[in-house]
Formats: C-alpha cells, structure tokens, sequence
C-alpha cells in the first residue's frame, strides 16, 4: 500500500451522507466527481455512472462515499447487533474528546446505540452510532493514543 485505507460506502441520498460526514464528524470534502456509464459499465461498479465524493480525516484517512446514477442500492438490514452484520460492518474513528463528541452527536440527532459511552477496558470508552443510511460508525478513546498505536509516533508523525 502507497497510502491510507480509503473505504467506500455505496448510498441512496449522498448530500444527506455529505451533511453527516463532513457537517457533524468534520471531515474535509476533498474531491467531488462523477463517472460516465460507459466507464462505470467497463469498471463493474454500475451501468449508469455515478457521484462519488472523497472525504478525508486530518490524519490522511478517507472514506468514498458513492452514489449510482439510476437503481438505487438496496438497504442493508440494520440489525439490533453490530456484529450481526456479515462483512464489512462499521468504521472506527479514534477520538481525543468522547464527551464533545457525544454532545455533538445528540446536538444533530445523530442515532446513539446506548445512550453513553461504555468503558470497554480500563480508561477506554467505545460507542456505536449510525449514520443516516444506517452504517455503524464507532467512536473510541484512548486513555494513552501512543502506546494504543506506538507505530504513528515513532517519528512523532501525530501530535
């Protein structure tokens, strides 16, 4: 790999996605195209082209968000359980603030899986959410960022 994991979420209304992403979570729009059916069709991902907008994170890290020209993809089920969702099931965004956080989800009627952050391990705290189109977002704190991932501060490439 040349770069950070870039993941894709296929979806039916990508502004309402856009106001989520970027408007609640904070993160960057960075591109914004479209792709004609004739390349979508000989790529395999649809053949009636389609948006797709790049979302970064201040760290490098970015989601796709994707939405088809025409035959909107059907829903998942979301299901009561995180982990009843076979295959890829959520993302994780690694936070400094759970607290902020929370409050800001609740500010924007985000859909909160329990009401407050649950202590998974001691001085790590976890909660689920879901985003307009029913994707699990997961939100974590770290008591000690360098020790959970001492790889991106070998060379004090964060903070």
């Amino acid at each position: 790999m040349t770069v950070p994991l870039e993941p894709g979420i296929v979806c039916n209304d990508i502004d309402r996605m856009l106001k989520f992403y970027v408007g609640v979570l904070g993160l960057k729009l960075v591109a914004d195209a479209k792709t004609t059916p004739e390349l979508s069709t000989r790529f395999g991902a649809t053949p009636y082209g389609y948006r797709i907008v790049r979302l970064q994170t201040p760290y490098g890290e970015r989601i796709k968000l994707v939405q088809p020209n025409q035959d909107p993809p059907k829903p998942n089920p979301v299901p009561k359980w995180v982990y009843e969702r076979h295959g890829f099931a959520y993302l994780t965004f690694v936070i400094a603030d759970m607290k902020e956080v929370v409050k800001r989800l609740k500010e924007n009627g985000v859909k909160l899986l329990v009401d407050d952050p649950v202590e998974v391990r001691p001085g790590v705290f976890a909660l689920y959410s879901l985003d307009p189109e029913g994707n699990y977002v997961e939100f974590v704190e770290y008591p000690d960022v360098p020790s959970y991932r001492p790889d991106l501060f070998k060379w004090r490439q964060f903070f």
